[in-house]
């Protein structure tokens, strides 16, 4: 059976973007990176990705041009599953049968959900976006320190191997000082903070689809190509060759750190 990597997307807090960047990195993998993708919404009650998917849907019953286009790219759109948290873990093993290379979960803005905590240890990375607020970043740690308790190191039985948070709605005007500080708390505490900076451009709202992937040059200027590449290293590691002949190798831009450490400090913090 093929080694499905199940990916979630998560935060504590509404309107941080984590279904916008999730779609983004699902289409990309699936339509620019040719690998078989599947995505499980579990954000009850507003479902978001299914929205998106709707919205398509309703798209290419209407208009030529999309009908078009989706016929020239010559793949079929990835399906989109709706779960609650509670049964997650069923929806993603009877996906998993199906062999997909990626199984990416949008997940609840809580943490105060039945069946969060097995879907926590079910997946295998979790990536949380992180706006430069004080206010989201002090929720982004407090997420952390409670995902702590669910690596594999502290629970075989558990899948989680890593989480990281990273920037989103990153602002090149915003004093630097907002980042490094936070950088070198991160540090401090032993949780991982990746490379990539999502910018925030209207463009990453407006040009989000499930069924095509914004254009590489897109991706790389907004940092989200940055991301995906950063993700993929962790996940399948450096010099993977996707199956769209793409070879995985990340580098940081003069903006950002060293590669995150592993997760040996997290243990000590959830202790």
């Amino acid at each position: 059976m093929k080694n499905t990597r199940v990916i979630a997307f998560a935060t504590q807090k509404g309107g941080a973007g984590k279904s916008t960047i999730g779609t983004h990195v699902a289409s990309a993998l699936c339509y620019l990176y040719g690998y078989k993708v599947a995505m499980l919404d579990c954000d009850y009650p507003q479902n978001t990705l299914h929205a998106y998917r709707s919205h398509e849907q309703q798209l290419l019953q209407s208009d030529v041009a999309f009908q078009e286009r989706l016929i020239k790219q010559g793949v079929t759109p990835y399906p989109i599953a709706i779960s609650s948290v509670e049964k997650a873990v069923e929806a993603i093993d009877t996906l998993a049968e199906k062999e997909f290379d990626f199984i990416l979960v949008d997940t609840p803005g809580t943490v105060n959900v039945v069946g969060l905590s097995e879907l926590l240890e079910r997946v295998d990375y979790i990536f949380l976006p992180m706006e430069p607020d004080m206010g989201t970043i002090a929720s982004t740690m407090s997420y952390m320190h409670i995902l702590g308790n669910f690596t594999h190191k502290q629970r075989p039985e558990s899948n989680l191997a890593g989480f990281y948070a990273f920037w989103n709605k990153f602002l090149k005007a915003e004093k630097r000082t907002v980042y490094t500080k936070t950088a070198e708390l991160f540090r401090e505490k032993g949780y991982p903070l990746l490379n990539s900076r999502v910018e925030s451009l209207v463009s990453i709202k407006d040009k989000r689809s499930t069924m095509f992937p914004m254009p590489e040059k897109e991706l790389g200027k907004l940092g989200l190509g940055s991301l995906i590449t950063e993700i993929l290293e962790l996940v399948l590691g450096k010099g993977t060759v996707t199956p769209s002949g793409k070879t995985i190798d990340f580098t940081p831009t003069e903006f950002e750190q060293p590669a995150p450490a592993a997760l040996e400090t997290l243990d000590d913090n959830a202790k």
